[in-house]
């Protein structure tokens, strides 16, 4: 079976220079960079000008659906190690290049077959070198605009199927991808290429492909965004239950030593009038100190903490920090001034992102010598700061190797930064600075304040 045209680019496989110019050259160059602007919407992710003649080439042998799927493949494999190197998921690359390619497809099938189906009805006696050679540069452009449409009215929708579904469901994403290709094998195998007898079921056909396929990525991302929602108030609450009951147990606490302080004091006014200093001395160090340490730590802790006006993070970094404690870490916390988190980084995010610095930052902190965390928000020029450093094991870590998920640290940060990178790729406005000397590493976001807030 062919599944390469291989003298597509030849001049004498064509009747003549012009048609050859028109499909070898013209069409195949605007149908490898349609599925590239394409792409390159969905991802921003942006081409040198010779990628576009790399993908019209490859795509001007494909003539049949295995051939078609091979040079899929073969862009994904390009634009994965030789464009973004690496540094973002297959998995998202697989799923904004399948479904740009998908969109693409689907109107090229419906503009392109509206287009020819009119010449063959305009023309009383339609000439085939035409429609094959020449008619195929307005059906791309035609069918190109339409789909850029497409995939601007629905990238928002897109851009949260990648985040929910596509990140954390990759089996479920690559199911849906496979079902889109499907419709590579109606192109070659059932469409009626533009035959007016069977243009309304080609169209019925082509318009249905699209339409389930993106009632199912709305339903999915619906389903798991209301999900994770739901899991994510959840843990809100129980973050909340959590900083509660630990403000009651150290009312508690308080109102424990001060009927202890009332004691302790009878305990050495009578040491003092006997001159038993020794005793009035063990009193102190047995007693008030050892309360005092207590009561102070907590205290410390919750007095940096009240500066954070959002009770959701609030109580999130309040089981944090508790959590470090009590594995026995030495925690700093520094919020000085009141932080007010605005609409610039979604609600469900920012505690993602804040989780993941935070259990990343504990995880490495146990394994290492000094066992330090460090937490510090703050707002300076019309930009709010998130600043987690911890100790770490090593003396200095390979940043670059780290961000791709490959850590001696038992991924304790790799995976972390990774997710985080996934997180923060739908916030280009956002700035994610990581540095790591001295045993310390410390990560730093910077989100700009929203303007209306």
């Amino acid at each position: 079976m062919q599944f390469f045209n291989i003298p597509a680019l030849l001049p004498q496989f064509y009747p003549s220079m012009l048609y050859w110019f028109f499909s070898a050259i013209i069409f195949n160059l605007l149908y490898g960079s349609a599925y590239l602007l394409l792409f390159s919407r969905l991802s921003h992710i942006h081409f040198r000008w010779w990628y576009f003649i790399i993908a019209g080439f490859l795509y001007a042998f494909a003539i049949s659906l295995v051939g078609n799927l091979l040079v899929i493949i073969l862009m994904l494999i390009i634009i994965y190690y030789l464009i973004i190197h690496r540094r973002i998921s297959f998995n998202i690359i697989g799923t904004q290049y399948i479904y740009a390619s998908f969109i693409l497809m689907i109107t090229f099938g419906c503009v392109g077959s509206l287009i020819t189906a009119l010449y063959n009805v305009v023309v009383k006696v339609p000439d085939y070198n035409f429609v094959y050679y020449i008619l195929g540069t307005p059906r791309i452009i035609a069918s190109f605009l339409v789909a850029y449409g497409i995939i601007v009215a629905t990238e928002k929708l897109f851009a949260r199927y990648t985040d929910v579904v596509a990140i954390q469901y990759p089996i479920l994403a690559w199911i849906i991808n496979l079902l889109m290709l499907t419709f590579l094998f109606y192109m070659y195998r059932v469409n009626g290429g533009g035959h007016p007898a069977k243009l309304p079921v080609t169209i019925a056909v082509t318009v249905g492909y699209g339409v389930v396929a993106l009632l199912a990525i709305k339903a999915f991302t619906n389903y798991y965004h209301y999900k994770a929602l739901a899991v994510s108030l959840q843990d809100e609450v129980n973050n909340l239950q959590y900083y509660t009951s630990h403000i009651e147990e150290m009312y508690d606490e308080l109102r424990h030593f001060r009927h202890d302080y009332k004691n302790i004091l009878y305990s050495l006014t009578g040491s003092l009038e006997n001159n038993d200093v020794t005793e009035a001395k063990k009193v102190l160090n047995q007693v008030i100190t050892p309360s005092e340490k207590t009561v102070t730590q907590k205290e410390s802790v919750l007095g940096q903490l009240k500066n954070v006006l959002n009770l959701d993070i609030k109580s999130l970094l309040y089981n944090k920090v508790l959590s470090a404690l009590e594995d026995n870490l030495k925690v700093m916390v520094e919020i000085s001034e009141p932080v007010k988190f605005t609409s610039t980084v979604a609600p469900l995010d920012l505690i993602r992102i804040l989780s993941n610095l935070m259990d990343n930052a504990i995880k490495a902190a146990k394994q290492s010598k000094d066992q330090k965390v460090s937490v510090a928000l703050f707002t300076k020029n019309h930009q709010q700061w998130i600043v987690i450093g911890n100790s770490t094991r090593e003396k200095a870590l390979n940043l670059q190797q780290l961000s791709n998920g490959h850590s001696n640290l038992e991924s304790s940060h790799g995976l972390g930064l990774k997710n985080l990178q996934m997180i923060l790729a739908r916030y280009p406005q956002v700035q994610h600075e990581v540095s790591s000397n001295d045993y310390w590493l410390e990560q730093t976001i910077i989100i700009p304040q929203a303007i209306n807030n």
